[in-house]
C-alpha cells in the first residue's frame, strides 16, 4: 500500500509513492513545471501523477491509498499579480456604519512593485436586516463595475456570519466565485480580514481550474481514492478547502518539506533550508515544531497563519550577472533569474567536448529582464548557463553523492572560458559567484536563528540544489549541516505523509469554560471535515494574549493507516528532555499522545511536555496534579487559589493547562480565578475516568 505525493515547485514538478509503513520511496517522477501551458501549473501535476500511478501500478506496489499535493500557485499568483478583479461587498450596523463603511472599503492592495490587486466597494447597511433582493443588487453593481469575483466583509461577522453567508449563497447562485471573511478567521480586525478576505478571493478562479483538473485526474489516475492538499502551516485538507480558501495553501511547498525533513531527518533545533532551481526557502524549527507566522502581502497582515519562510531569489540555478566597472566586466550578482527561467543546460551538465570554443555572451533571460546575464554560446549556436551549481562543481565543493553532483572538468572549462573574458582566472570567478549567493542565504539563516533564539541549531540541505549551497552556508555561519537521504524529493514525501492539521483561531470577548470548549469543538469538527480519522485526533491550543483569542490547533491522521499511533523512540524523547531539564528529569504518567516530565523530585520545579513525535508541545515552572479526571478536580480548585496574585484587590489566577486524553488545553487566556476553575473542573470532568494531568504555574 502506498501514499503519492506531489510537490509543485517554480522549476520542477515532483512525485513520489511512498510505503505507508515505512516511508519507503518505492517511485518517483520529475517533469518540469508547466507554468505557460493552457492548464497552467495543474498539467505538470497530471503528468507527474500519471507517471508514478502507472508505475505503481505495473510494478504490482498498489492500492494507492492517499493522493496529496503542495503549490506554490497562490504565492506567485499574488507575487506576479495574476489575479482577478475582487468585488468588496461590506455589511455592517449602527451605530458603527461610518466605521464599518471606511475599513471595508479596502481599495488597492499593493502586491509587488508595480503590481496591485484592484477592488471595487459597495456597502449594505444591515441596521434593521438584509433580504435577498437587496443582496443581489448590491452584487449586480460590482460585477457592472467591473469586479470578477466577490468577498464580503460583515462587521463583527466572526461572532454572528449570517449576513455573509446570505451574500455567498446569493453570489454563487448568480454565477460568481465568492468568499467570506469569517471563513478564513475568527479574529476580530474589519480590516484586516477584508484584506485577507480579499487576496483569498483574488487567486479563486485560479484555484478553482487547479483544483478541478487535479480532481479529474486523480479520478482516472487513481479512481476513489482520497485526495488532500497541504497547507502553509503543515497540515493537509481535503481539496474542497483549495476550492473555497486558496490562500490557505501560501508557501505549502516549503511547509511539505519541512513535513518531509520532520518526518526523515528529525530535526529538533535547526534552520531548514531548500535549495531549488530558482530560489532557496529559509524555515525555521524550534523545539520540533516549525515555527509559524502571520501571511505578509507586502505592506498587508493577513489572517492566515503558515510557516514563517524567508524566501532568498538565488539557488542552484541561478545566473551570474555582469556589469562593467571602469570601462572592464564585471561579475556584480548572482539571480534572480536562473538557467531553468532561460530554459537553458547547466555547463555542469554539458560535456568539456561540447564547451569547447564557447563564446561569452550576456542575454535578458525574459523579456524585460536587463541584458547583463552571462551564458555560454557553444560552436553549435546553443546557449548554455553558467551557474551556482557549475560554480561549486568547478571549486569541487558539492556534497558527496547528491543530487547537484555534475561534471567538474566540464563547469571549470566552462568558468575558464568566461574568466578569460573577464580577465580573471576560473576559481576566482566560481568562487566569487559562490561566495555572492552564500552571503545572501547565510544572512537569512542567522537571522531566523537569532530572532527564534535557537540553541545549538544545524543546518539542514534539502533540494535539488542543496549539495551546491549547504557547504558554503555551513562555512560562512559557522553551523553543523546534513543534507539527508532523498533531498532532492522530500518536498514530495512531505506530501504523501502529511497529517491532517487544522488550527481555529478566535476572539474570545468572554473566556470562560464554555466558549473555551466551543472552540475546541469547532476544531475537532473540521479535523473530522478535512478528513482525519476520529481515533487519531488531538488537539493542542494556546492563548494568544496581544490578540484576546484562543489558538486550537487539531492534528489527525486521514482515515488509513497514516500512523500507526506509537510513540517517538524513549532515547530521542530522553534526549530532548535532557537539553531542556537536565539529568535530573522524570517521567510523570500521561497518555499515549503525550509525554510529561518534571525537574528533580519535588513539585514546582520546571515541567516539559512532550508530543509522540518528539517535539516539545509545552513547558514551563510549576505545580502538577496528576490522576483521574475525579481526583485532579479534588486538588484544583484549593492549587489555583493558593497561585492567585494579589495586585491589591484585584486578583489574578495562574496559567493553567490541563493534559487529558488527546487534548492539551491551555486555559491561561482565562484570567478570572471563578472563571479558570470551572474551566479547569470541566476539562477534568470530561476526563473524569482517565488519566489527568494538570499544570499549574504563576502568570
Amino acid at each position: 500500500m502506498v501514499r503519492i505525493g506531489i510537490d509543485v515547485g517554480g522549476t520542477f514538478t515532483k512525485a513520489v509513492a511512498c510505503t505507508c509503513s515505512s516511508g519507503e520511496i518505492v517511485a518517483r517522477a520529475v517533469v518540469p513545471t508547466t507554468h505557460a501551458s493552457d492548464g497552467g501549473v495543474a498539467e505538470g501535476v497530471v503528468q507527474a501523477l500519471r507517471r508514478v500511478a502507472d508505475e505503481v501500478l505495473t510494478r504490482g506496489l498498489g492500492p494507492v491509498q492517499l493522493v496529496s499535493h503542495s503549490t506554490t500557485q497562490a504565492v506567485n499568483a499574488l507575487l506576479e499579480g495574476d489575479t482577478s478583479i475582487v468585488g468588496v461587498l461590506g455589511i455592517g450596523r449602527r451605530p458603527d456604519l461610518r466605521r464599518a463603511r471606511r475599513r471595508t472599503a479596502i481599495g488597492g492592495v499593493r502586491l509587488a512593485p508595480g503590481r496591485s490587486l484592484v477592488t471595487h466597494h459597495a456597502f449594505i447597511d444591515a441596521t434593521n436586516g438584509i433580504d435577498r433582493a437587496q443582496v443581489a443588487g448590491a452584487i449586480q453593481g460590482l460585477i457592472d463595475a467591473g469586479a470578477e469575483v466577490l468577498c464580503v466583509s460583515q462587521a463583527f461577522g466572526v461572532d454572528d456570519a449570517g449576513g455573509e453567508q446570505l451574500v455567498v449563497e446569493v453570489a454563487q447562485e448568480m454565477g460568481l466565485p465568492a468568499g467570506a471573511g469569517h471563513e478564513l478567521t475568527g479574529l476580530y480586525g474589519l480590516e484586516m480580514r477584508t484584506v485577507t478576505a480579499a487576496l483569498n478571493a483574488s487567486i479563486l478562479p485560479n484555484a478553482l481550474h487547479t483544483a478541478q483538473v487535479v480532481e479529474a485526474a486523480v479520478a482516472l489516475d487513481a479512481p476513489e481514492v482520497p485526495l488532500l492538499v497541504m497547507r502553509g502551516d503543515g497540515g493537509a485538507v481535503g481539496l474542497d478547502s483549495m476550492k473555497r480558501h486558496p490562500l490557505l495553501t501560501a508557501f505549502s511547498g516549503p511547509a511539505a518539506s519541512v513535513a518531509g525533513a520532520l518526518h526523515h531527518a528529525s530535526v529538533h533545533n535547526g534552520v531548514i533550508v531548500e535549495v531549488g532551481g530558482t530560489s532557496t526557502n529559509v524555515c525555521t524549527i524550534k523545539n520540533g515544531r516549525p515555527v509559524l507566522s502571520y501571511v505578509r502581502v507586502q505592506d498587508h497582515v493577513t489572517c492566515v497563519r503558515s510557516l514563517d519562510v524567508r524566501v532568498v531569489g538565488v539557488a542552484g540555478g541561478s545566473l551570474l550577472r555582469i556589469g562593467r566597472r571602469r570601462g572592464k566586466p564585471r561579475l556584480i550578482d548572482v539571480g534572480p533569474r536562473s538557467s531553468h527561467i532561460a530554459g537553458l543546460t547547466y555547463s555542469c551538465f554539458s560535456s568539456r567536448d561540447e564547451l569547447e570554443g564557447a563564446t561569452p555572451r550576456l542575454i535578458s533571460p525574459r523579456p524585460g529582464d536587463p541584458k547583463d546575464y552571462l551564458v555560454l554560446e557553444t560552436a553549435s549556436g546553443r546557449y548554455v548557463a553558467l551557474t551556482l551549481t557549475c560554480a561549486a562543481n568547478a571549486l569541487g565543493e558539492v556534497a558527496d553523492g547528491s543530487y547537484a553532483t555534475g561534471d567538474s572538468a566540464a563547469a571549470l572549462h566552462a568558468f575558464r572560458i568566461a574568466a578569460e573574458w573577464l580577465v580573471t582566472n576560473a576559481t576566482d570567478l566560481a568562487r566569487a559567484a559562490l561566495d555572492a549567493a552564500t552571503g545572501k542565504v547565510a544572512r537569512a539563516v542567522m537571522e531566523a536563528g537569532e530572532e527564534q533564539k535557537l540553541t545549538a541549531p544545524e543546518l539542514v540541505g534539502l533540494g535539488g540544489g542543496a549539495g551546491a549551497l549547504i557547504p558554503a552556508v555551513a562555512r560562512a555561519t559557522g553551523w553543523k549541516w546534513r543534507i539527508p537521504p532523498e533531498a532532492e524529493v522530500i518536498s514530495s514525501v512531505g506530501d504523501a505523509l502529511s497529517l491532517v492539521r487544522i488550527e481555529v483561531e478566535r476572539t474570545l470577548a468572554r473566556p470562560n469554560a464554555e466558549a473555551v470548549m466551543e472552540v475546541h469543538r469547532e476544531a475537532h469538527e473540521r479535523a473530522l471535515e478535512a478528513g482525519a480519522a476520529p481515533e487519531t485526533i488531538h488537539l493542542e491550543s494556546e492563548a494568544v494574549p496581544d490578540r484576546g483569542a484562543l489558538r486550537v490547533i487539531a492534528y489527525g491522521s486521514v482515515s488509513l493507516e497514516a500512523d500507526d499511533g506509537s510513540k517517538v523512540p524513549s532515547a530521542r524523547a530522553e534526549d530532548v528532555v535532557r537539553s531542556v531539564l537536565g539529568k535530573s528529569a522524570r517521567e510523570v504518567p500521561s497518555n499515549e499522545f503525550y509525554s510529561v516530565f518534571v525537574e528533580g523530585p519535588h513539585d514546582g520545579g520546571r515541567f516539559v511536555v512532550i508530543d509522540r513525535r518528539g517535539a516539545i508541545a509545552a513547558q514551563g515552572r510549576g505545580t502538577i496534579l496528576v490522576g483521574s479526571g475525579g481526583e485532579v478536580a479534588g486538588a484544583l480548585e484549593e492549587r489555583i487559589t493558593a497561585l492567585v496574585r494579589h495586585f491589591g484587590p484585584i486578583g489574578v489566577a495562574p496559567a493553567v493547562r490541563i493534559l487529558r486524553s488527546a487534548g492539551l488545553i491551555d486555559l491561561t487566556l482565562i484570567s478570572s480565578v471563578d472563571a479558570v476553575v470551572e474551566a479547569a473542573l470541566a476539562e477534568c470532568a470530561v476526563g473524569h475516568e482517565e488519566n489527568v494531568v494538570a499544570l499549574l504555574s504563576r502568570n
